[in-house]
């Protein structure tokens, strides 16, 4: 076993696999070393002219190698709902039944429901693009046979990654297995907050708590404005996981600057969970308010993302002593509807197969939990990992979000009796081998922003149900605080919001009308 005394685990946010690191290496350059050996070295990325989606007319768009530096790729938030995974994956928003092979074919056109930058879901990025993230992966470790828990959207996988499950109560009380986002509020200052039931099992964390070990999750901040209106500042890990929400836990909790103080200090715990901010709430008043989140989540710009990831990276660094034994973790929760070509399997455990976590009475979508999500990058990266190196299971189970669990309790010698957090847990492949027998590395690899990154202009966006309910609510509580009448709201904020075409088109419509607020 590693001498690793520092966890630190950072979950990004929407990305595929082939969409970031899909070019890191190739025949030419191929990686040091696999994990299991392999001789010579593989890596399952792209290839330029092999990997095509059909639009509806039957003409091929391959996936295309570079986004020009342009950093909002794809320009609109791909769609990531269990319907529309399926359609991505298999052609059809119909729920698939075993053993029915993903096709890996319904990007463009699930995509095409938007009217412009078709072409941007086939776009993936280079390491030249995105010199951060592909930088960690080529100096330290990557495996390219992880995959999201669940082919759906970010709670539940969210939920698989705290706690092995995706398991809560509905609204006839009985215990469900979930797929699609729950409840979010609506109303000040807990906007587009989790809220009400959510997700109920016992989680990693508590597991931790239970064994004596000591924890901490660390949430980001935003600008003035979003901590005014409650969609940053807290930890949206533990709205979700209702296991973690006794006052006994608040000192489990801090902002994201106390992280950097003890890492540069070497001060910090056991484990670490890290929240970046949020991007896909930035984009609530248009693509012209110009906020952008640090998670990868599309359409916002990476180089956010980009240089809170080394941020994160350079501060663990910067003490050498602490550094020596921690092991920094990335991983994304889902691929966001973004294109990858490896078809993720049908192995997947269910949750409640054994080991603590109870059979639901009902599955959403009448999921079975049988096969896994779209495959997301997973990079280790520690002095005691190997560079240059490609890592997968041995066996035919691959990682998934329950791995990271059953590593992260394995490295902290809790012994699996303990657990009790599902069967997918229980038998999920571990990694904590890849850190094994190496030594430490004296070299501290450099990394750095991309200097070319830029944004797309001309985005021609939707405006979606999200950023309608924003600027309607921001609208509504500066009339109320003018003292106008409900007619007044209704002209002024409800209807007229109501019919814009485009996200930037929402934006310049609700600074109109703020304005004219102002002036009543």
């Amino acid at each position: 076993m590693s001498e690793i005394k520092h966890i630190v685990y950072l979950m990004l946010e929407n990305r595929s696999f082939d969409n970031l690191l899909g070019w890191l290496y190739d025949e030419e350059n191929p990686p040091k070393v696999n994990i299991p050996a392999q001789s010579p070295p593989t890596y399952d990325g792209l290839k330029e002219n092999t990997y095509f989606n059909l639009d509806a007319k039957g003409h091929k768009f391959y996936v295309t190698k570079g986004t020009d530096h342009n950093l909002n790729v794809p320009a609109h938030d791909p769609f990531e709902e269990f319907e529309h995974m399926n359609n991505q994956l298999f052609g059809s928003e119909t729920t698939p039944l075993a053993p029915e092979a993903p096709t890996m074919g319904g990007y463009y056109q699930d995509f095409a429901q938007y009217d412009s930058h078709l072409k941007q879901i086939m776009q993936t990025y280079t390491p030249q693009e995105l010199p951060v993230i592909n930088g960690l992966a080529r100096h330290f470790a990557v495996s390219d046979r992880y995959f999201a828990s669940v082919p759906s959207q970010t709670n539940c996988n969210r939920a698989f990654a705290a706690c092995g499950n995706s398991l809560g109560v509905n609204d006839d009380n009985q215990l469900e297995a979930w797929v699609n986002n729950r409840d979010f509020s609506l109303k000040l200052p807990n906007l587009s907050q989790p809220e009400g039931r959510q997700f109920n099992q016992k989680t990693l964390w508590n597991v931790l708590e239970d064994n004596g070990k000591d924890w901490m999750q660390y949430y980001s901040h935003g600008n003035w404005l979003e901590d005014h209106l409650g969609t940053e500042g807290y930890s949206y890990t533990r709205e979700l996981m209702m296991e973690l929400q006794d006052k006994s836990f608040d000192s489990h909790f801090d902002g994201i600057d106390t992280f950097f103080e003890k890492a540069k200090a070497g001060t910090l715990p056991s484990v670490s969970f890290l929240e970046p901010e949020w991007g896909l709430q930035k984009l609530v008043l248009g693509v012209d308010v110009g906020i952008n989140g640090s998670d990868y989540h599309p359409p916002t710009n990476l180089k956010s993302g980009e240089a809170f990831v080394k941020k994160v990276y350079e501060a663990l660094t910067s003490n050498a002593e602490s550094w020596a034994n921690t092991l920094f973790i990335i991983n994304f929760d889902e691929n966001g509807g973004t294109f990858d070509h490896v078809p993720p399997p049908w192995n997947a455990t269910p949750p409640w197969a054994s080991d603590g976590t109870p059979e639901p009475k009902t599955t959403e979508k009448e999921f079975k939990f049988d096969r896994f999500g779209v495959r997301v990058p997973l990079i280790l990266v520690s002095p005691q990992v190997p560079q240059s190196c490609v890592f997968r299971a041995e066996g035919d189970t691959p990682y998934d979000h329950t791995s990271v669990i059953a590593t992260i309790l394995t490295m902290m010698d809790i012994p699996k009796d303990k657990w009790g957090l599902g069967g997918r847990t229980a038998n999920a492949p571990t990694f904590e081998n890849i850190l094994t027998g190496n030594g430490v590395r004296t070299d501290v690899p450099t990394v750095e922003v991309n200097a070319l990154g830029k944004t797309s202009k001309d985005i021609v966006a939707p405006a979606n149900d999200i950023q309608a309910r924003l600027a309607q609510r921001l609208l509504s509580t500066a009339i109320t605080k003018k003292g106008l009448n409900d007619e007044a709201v209704n002209k002024l904020a409800l209807k007229p919001l109501t019919e814009a075409k485009t996200s930037a088109h929402l934006s310049s419509m609700l600074s109109r009308a703020l304005d004219k607020v102002a002036k009543s």
